[in-house]
């Protein structure tokens, strides 16, 4: 069965003291819930949020780590730098990272290999911008992600491989794609595994859903067949209502259903 996923990306937000108060609030509000839960902080606050949440359901990971090991690379951290403070998870891919910073597809491979090496779940962002989608090139862009991201992995190193669809034009605007597009949109992403590896490989990634997730839609999301959870960044960073969406995806408590259509 497929873990179910509930990460926050806090992105360039809260210091070390909001961080500490935002877990002593979160933690008792998460801790009979058994979905996989991590949050992607700031570099600087890894090592306090190992720290103070020690002992609790809730992994702590990088927001993006160099594709290289070491050397002169002013401002950068690697993989082991993470793990030394205590991560266990780090984000690839962001598309704040591919607009932003001109990461490409190649370079998001090699940050792969090396998240891996250090034994870190990587989770691996994917998703295609308004104008894609409109012109009908979500398969093409996704599959472009996709084979170049995993390129040279094997089958078994995608266990510790999350996918994160997340839409670009859904990334903080409160604007989703309706309910079938991300249903066949994550079909896609299975196919495109299938045809990398085989079903059986595809059919055991886990595939979460970001952009615009928030506490009034996470029990609709819950319910979309073939999502095994969120990445969600403004609604992450107020514990009570991130607490709300962690309990949507409570696999004691809700059963993943289809759409009501298919």
């Amino acid at each position: 069965m497929r873990k179910k996923y509930v990460i926050a990306n806090f992105k360039m937000n809260k210091i070390d003291e909001e961080i500490k108060n935002y877990l002593s609030t979160l933690i008792p509000l998460v801790v009979s819930f058994n979905s996989e839960i991590i949050l992607a902080l700031p570099y600087v606050s890894i090592k306090t949020a190992v720290e103070k949440s020690k002992g609790s359901n809730i992994l702590i990971a990088g927001q993006n780590l160099s594709e290289f090991e070491f050397g002169t690379f002013t401002g950068e951290v690697n993989g082991e730098m993470l793990v030394g403070v205590g991560a266990e998870s780090v984000i690839v891919g962001h598309s704040e990272r591919r607009n932003k910073f001109d990461e490409t597809n190649e370079i998001i491979n090699k940050k792969i290999f090396k998240a891996l090496k250090n034994s870190l779940i990587c989770i691996f962002c994917v998703g295609e911008t308004l104008y894609e989608r409109k012109n009908q090139l979500t398969a093409q862009v996704l599959q472009q992600q996709i084979s170049k991201g995993l390129k040279g992995l094997y089958a078994n190193e995608l266990n510790h491989i999350v996918i994160a669809y997340e839409p670009v034009f859904a990334i903080g605007t409160g604007m989703m794609p309706v309910d079938e597009e991300i249903v066949d949109t994550v079909k896609l992403i299975r196919s495109i595994l299938t045809d990398m590896y085989d079903s059986k490989i595809a059919n055991e990634v886990s595939v979460v859903y970001g952009g615009s997730v928030n506490e009034n839609n996470c029990k609709k999301i819950a319910k979309l067949s073939g999502v095994d959870g969120v990445l969600v960044g403004g609604a992450s960073l107020v514990p009570e209502k991130f607490g709300q969406i962690i309990s949507a995806f409570d696999t004691k408590q809700k059963k993943k259903l289809p759409l009501e259509n298919e």
